[in-house]
């Protein structure tokens, strides 16, 4: 359960990026047209990402960070920032990722920090953007209660042309659980797409 913080406070973590009590999820087919592709800090946009899955019969795979983001809200917006600022992105930890070849859509799942995508989801489109070519990527976010900021302009900087930039999904983290009819409407249009 979220927890409710005032406006712009963000949900607590538990200091391993939601994997202090297990491995991160690798939920991988032969079969599925679907992948999402997620980081959580604090469990909200993993909560998320296993409806959709769930909801989709999608694969699934949980980004992970060389170090992860300190359990302390102020700690991890200082370095956040840090990291920003100094366009020096996190180590991403990519074990087993699957060939994309495989999916015609591409779901993102992250965080919304300071107005953009979290940082390793960045990471994430740096590295493999190009691969996202001819597919149609959607991105579904969580956020302290600022909406989804220039996520659709990231994506388009970081995603090569001809890839098909479908519209995103936002929701207020403390609003999460009131918001599982909405999320699943954008689901199933965005696969319909």
């Amino acid at each position: 359960m979220t927890k409710h913080l005032p406006k712009g406070q963000g949900a607590p973590s538990d200091g391993r990026d939601t994997n202090r009590d297990g491995q991160p999820i690798r939920h991988l087919t032969e079969t599925a047209k679907t992948l999402i592709v997620y980081f959580s800090r604090s469990g909200n946009t993993e909560s998320q990402a296993q409806l959709a899955q769930q909801f989709l019969r999608a694969d699934s795979y949980e980004l992970t960070v060389a170090q992860p983001y300190p359990s302390d809200y102020r700690a991890s917006v200082d370095r956040a920032t840090r990291e920003r600022e100094a366009q020096d992105w996190p180590e991403l930890c990519m074990t087993d990722f699957p060939n994309l070849n495989q999916y015609n859509l591409i779901l993102l799942g992250h965080p919304i920090w300071a107005m953009t995508p979290a940082n390793p989801m960045r990471q994430f489109l740096i590295q493999f953007g190009d691969q996202l070519g001819h597919k149609r990527v959607a991105s579904f976010s969580t956020n302290a209660g600022y909406g989804s900021g220039d996520t659709q302009q990231v994506l388009a900087q970081l995603t090569p042309a001809g890839t098909v930039i479908l519209p995103n999904y936002s929701v207020h983290d403390v609003h999460l659980e009131q918001t599982t009819s909405d999320f699943q409407r954008w689901l199933t249009q965005t696969k319909e797409s």
